[in-house]
């Protein structure tokens, strides 16, 4: 079988598309330039795809619907901005595909009251990519690392900012936080400009994550048995030290102080980061335990496997 996947982010590249393959299935992928009705149209012209699969729809709705409607070809789509976009822009995609897959298992029956085929497909890594790279001098330096960008929208999100990025700012500890906006004065926090390092390529982000003594992690969705950030398990794939805000869906798929540790306040915080900063063997015995757990239960491959039986 041939699977077209209409998305180049680091999701698809260096995870599903790696796990359709491990099952078998001929894929490949547009690229940015491509994305426009002639481009998609020309790739689907040459490579005859038994199945178009789509990550994400705010921005591509207006190349893939016209396709869709041209060439009738099956279309798998993955809601990742569930639950937010669940009432408007999933069921809108869900018309259009023979099968959706949300990362939220609490909006399966959303769905299914609609009459449309679904399953819960949450985040993943591949273990092809997500690994543990030789350490970097200057990453292997730093007491803690923080990658994602300043959010200001979802309230949980920010409360972990103050209790999770915080703690490390207050005690002095050599961090660094990468993303957008952590200097922007309309947001309601902000980090210190010493600490705000900007962009960092996908591609680096799994050097950071196999060398900073401490992977600092946050999200936006908290009330979710599986929603939650995608870093969760690209981190522990790189058997990086993961100190993150303590979540329904955290809690359901992983075991405190076996796979990773989580913190629901400043206090628990300071607590966690004085203790395992100077328990090295400790946090190493973590981070293994976490990588393997999420390699034996959380593959992409995995996850491929899951959406061709629903298929």
């Amino acid at each position: 079988m041939k699977i077209l996947f209409t998305n180049p982010t680091p999701m698809i590249k260096y995870g599903m598309q790696k796990g359709f393959e491990k099952n078998g299935w001929d894929t490949a992928r547009i690229e940015v330039p491509e994305q426009t009705v002639g481009g998609l149209s020309a790739k689907i012209e040459a490579f005859r795809p038994d199945y178009l699969f789509t990550e994400g729809g705010v921005e591509t709705k207006r190349f893939i619907y016209p396709v869709l409607e041209k060439y009738q070809i099956p279309h798998i789509y993955w809601a990742v901005e569930d639950p937010i976009g669940n009432s408007g822009l999933a069921m809108e995609w869900a018309k259009r595909s023979v099968l959706s897959l949300t990362p939220d298992l609490e909006m399966l029956p959303n769905y299914r009251k609609s009459g449309f085929h679904a399953i819960c497909t949450p985040f993943a890594m591949d273990p092809d990519y997500y690994y543990c790279y030789p350490p970097d001098p200057h990453f292997a330096s730093l007491d803690a690392i923080h990658i994602g960008n300043n959010y200001d929208v979802f309230p949980e999100r920010r409360q972990a900012y103050k209790y999770i990025i915080q703690p490390f700012i207050d005690l002095g500890k050599s961090l660094e936080v990468y993303g957008f906006d952590w200097e922007n004065p309309t947001h309601r926090f902000n980090t210190p400009h010493e600490y705000d390092k900007g962009y960092l390529p996908h591609e680096k982000s799994v050097i950071a994550y196999s060398s900073a003594r401490i992977v600092l992690g946050v999200h936006s969705i908290t009330n979710s048995r599986t929603m939650q950030s995608m870093r969760t398990f690209e981190i522990l794939g790189c058997r990086g030290f993961f100190l993150t805000q303590r979540t329904r869906a955290i809690e359901t798929m992983f075991e405190n102080h076996r796979h990773l540790v989580w913190s629901s306040s400043y206090a628990e915080t300071v607590d966690l980061m004085k203790y395992y900063l100077s328990h090295e063997s400790e946090r190493k015995k973590i981070a293994e335990a976490g990588q393997q757990f999420v390699y034996e239960n959380h593959t992409y491959e995995k996850r491929a496997r899951e959406i061709i039986s629903a298929l």
